[in-house]
């Protein structure tokens, strides 16, 4: 079955905007400093970015609640590698999660993580096409 989704994307001032889902739920954009912008809200290509941690995450929350693997701190930081000329897509990105409990097992934040970027990960699907992925993850004591 094929879903639909529909996004309105509204302009502001100078380089912001700000995109609406049916539901009403918003979120911001604009351009560097270096383009023009005010450096107000993530650009469009941080978006992606995060978009991309966010969609593998809410699977790894899913997996590891279900396994009752509890975490205190959880967090994701991507380095991604841009061309230099337009449509400077990505090259290389690399995720590192990073979790934070007392009783997290290895085992299963690994593969709650691949399963995550394997099965159900439908930006990253999009994304590998044009750019490597990697990804790392650390485990932290509180």
């Amino acid at each position: 079955m094929i879903t639909s989704n529909k996004i309105t994307l509204n302009w502001t001032t100078n380089y912001r905007f700000v995109g609406n889902n049916e539901k009403g739920l918003t979120v911001n954009f604009d351009a560097p400093a270096s383009f023009g912008g005010e450096e107000t809200a993530p650009s469009p290509m941080e978006n992606v970015l995060a978009s991309l941690a966010a969609c593998s995450s809410i699977h790894i929350r899913s997996t590891l609640k279900e396994q009752k693997q509890q975490f205190t701190s959880y967090h994701v930081e991507i380095q991604a590698e841009r061309e230099e000329k337009p449509p400077r897509t990505f090259t290389k990105i690399h995720l590192k999660y990073i979790l934070k409990g007392n009783d997290l097992n290895e085992v299963s934040v690994k593969n709650a993580i691949a399963d995550a970027e394997g099965n159900y990960w439908s930006v990253g699907t999009m994304i590998k096409k044009a750019a490597l992925i990697t990804s790392s993850f650390e485990i932290l004591k509180n």
